[in-house]
């Protein structure tokens, strides 16, 4: 049609293009007080702490509910930040009160707007480094501890053992200090023990752990970096990670490994619940665990279904958890409208767990299940 030609005086009049409008507030947006953001500005946060916690508000107020289920992976991948910063960053905004959890560490989290109630910095930390430093855990300056007499001392000098004894401002560590550095380490450590490895090897462990927590300059941090690593690779179902003895975690250092993908078992469970026909198993998110069959299958064909490209198209199934979620409700969607699932005998094999086992999906969604 380009090449029409009109006459003079009646070109037809041009149609502006339409400008990009941006952001717009019928698109969603969040409802915050001024009181609580000016508070947020003289919170002084650090790092990623800031991002973190509007995240954390677009994700809760945003969506007009107080708190929200939401992983660390999950945070991370939002603000395009490593996972252990999150950890780390969540950590400390919790013990500030910044942030407040319903439950135990896996339980929603969300924004504490009583800004009153928020702490300077973690009380926790402080007192751990505290008591390192009083403990001489902590040497700022080269300063050495020597026994003597069944007391330990601290001098700066290699001085004999008859000037040690005669000099008069050399004062012995308290026993208060070691016994508040011990309370918190065996805190700390009792956080650990029950993040869900198995309990085996307890002394060893706690050995490990604790010569690892003396190491870190915010001992409460780190062993919440941990445990928050422990529960989500147990939720992904890594290989024989629910096997792994704690102290073989420590030695290996496997928090430094990558973090594998989310599985959404939860919501690909309701996908189940609600699109197969009455008769067919039910599924309670509360009997779906680790150990349960076909919780590792699920879990797997997830992880390549949404990594490993196919080599039809050279893309994966799915990049994103809202796609994987509406791919499974789509192949459950195809099974249940395959003609013998509607008989009563199928209820004896047609389970999720049979479902769920990447090759069976892939013939659910192809068709080939008749």
């Amino acid at each position: 049609m380009s090449n029409l030609a009109y006459l003079p005086g009646h070109e037809p009049d041009q149609v502006p293009e339409e400008q990009p409008r941006g952001p717009q507030l019928e698109n969603g947006y969040v409802r915050i007080s001024h009181e609580v953001m000016r508070a947020l500005g003289r919170a002084r946060l650090r790092g990623s702490e800031y991002p973190i916690v509007l995240f954390i508000i677009d994700e809760t107020w945003g969506w007009h509910v107080k708190h929200k289920v939401l992983r660390t992976s999950y945070i991370a991948k939002g603000l395009g930040i490593p996972a252990t910063s999150v950890s780390e960053a969540v950590a400390e905004l919790l013990r500030r009160r910044v942030l407040y959890r319903v439950g135990d560490s896996q339980g929603p989290i969300g924004f504490n707007k009583n800004y009153d109630q928020w702490q300077s910095k973690s009380s926790a930390s402080k007192r751990v480094k505290r008591a390192n430093q009083e403990s001489g855990m902590i040497h700022h300056n080269a300063e050495q501890l020597v026994h003597d007499n069944g007391e330990q001392f601290i001098h700066q000098n290699r001085e004999s053992n008859k000037d040690r004894k005669d000099r008069k401002d050399i004062n012995p560590l308290s026993d208060s200090s070691d016994e508040h550095v011990s309370n918190d380490l065996e805190s700390l450590f009792n956080e650990f023990w029950q993040a869900g490895l198995p309990k085996d090897g307890k002394k060893p462990a706690k050995q490990k752990f604790i010569a690892l927590l003396k190491k870190q300059s915010d001992p409460a941090a780190f062993t919440a970096r941990l445990i928050d690593d422990i529960r989500t690779r147990l939720d992904a179902a890594v290989p024989g990670f629910a096997k792994l003895h704690p102290k073989t975690y420590l030695n290996q250092q496997r928090w430094e490994d990558e973090l594998p993908e989310r599985c959404p078992h939860v919501a690909i469970i309701e996908a189940w619940n609600t699109e197969m026909p009455a008769h067919i198993e039910k599924v309670s998110p509360e009997d779906w665990t680790p150990d349960s069959h076909g919780f590792q299958a699920l879990a797997n064909a997830w992880h390549n279904f949404k990594t490993k490209p196919r080599s039809s198209t050279g893309k994966p199934v799915f990049t994103q958890e809202p796609e994987g979620i509406e791919f499974y409700r789509e192949v459950f969607r195809r099974l249940a409208a395959v003609d013998r699932i509607h008989r009563e005998e199928s209820a004896r094999w047609c389970r999720l767990s049979w479902a769920v086992k990447q090759q069976e999906t892939i013939k659910i969604f192809k068709g080939e299940i008749a």
